[in-house]
């Protein structure tokens, strides 16, 4: 099973458990309550989407950063991505800056990355492409050449809303970073966008920096393209 779709599931298998032991009280403004810090944190997921309850965006902030402070650090990445994008709060980028350095550490960007993963499952009840890209930017610039990988393509195929040539030039900062972080592939991948596409010729020192990158690696797969 997709390690992404693991967390899913533990969810939606706990879900209705803390939904139950969340008390109204609780609800109306004092944080988890009795509930633990992933109880809590699933909570806000079910509030924040709506699902068996009203949707509360506020209130599912606030149980995320109570979660976090308890020590989940998933809940610490979602009150960065509230913070960031507005959901139920004000943008504040300083404070969502500070929740996803709590949230989506250096050491842990494979997990950060399976968490923004999560929200791109079309079967899912809280699937949320904004989110996922949110989480992923931030695994990628952790560390995860998965999830710059995921953005790059995302991007460049227009997978997330934007125009085609902006979600383009977009792909390209992902793709470097993929590859400055070792991916051969995506240096090919980069370098390749931006030779089939002439409005990207203004990158066309940054292919021939991917490419010097993918040839400098002593295992490259292609010695004949170098």
């Amino acid at each position: 099973m997709k390690p992404w779709l693991v967390a899913l599931l533990t969810v939606l298998a706990v879900a209705g458990t803390a939904t139950k032991a969340l008390s109204q009280t609780d609800r109306d403004g004092s944080g988890c309550g009795s509930l633990s810090a992933g109880e809590c944190r699933v909570a806000g997921l079910r509030a924040q989407f709506g699902l068996g309850q009203p949707q509360d965006l506020a209130g599912a902030l606030l149980l995320f950063e109570d979660a976090c402070e308890r020590g989940d650090t998933f809940a610490c990445t979602e009150a960065g991505v509230a913070h960031a994008t507005g959901y139920g709060t004000q943008i504040k980028p300083e404070r969502a800056q500070a929740f996803y350095r709590r949230g989506c550490k250096p050491s842990q960007h494979a997990l950060c990355r399976d968490h923004g993963l999560s929200y791109l499952d079309p079967n899912s009840p809280v699937t949320h492409v904004p989110k996922a890209m949110s989480i992923l930017t931030e695994a990628c610039w952790v560390g995860s050449v998965e999830g710059c990988r995921e953005l790059a393509e995302a991007n460049a195929g227009a997978n997330n809303g934007k125009e085609p040539l902006f979600g383009q030039i977009d792909a390209i900062r992902f793709y470097k970073e993929a590859c400055r972080l070792g991916s051969q592939d995506a240096c090919r991948a980069g370098a390749d966008m931006i030779d089939g596409t002439p409005a990207l010729s203004l990158f066309r020192h940054v292919r021939e920096d991917m490419l010097a990158l993918a040839c400098d690696d002593p295992g490259s797969s292609d010695p004949a393209a170098c």
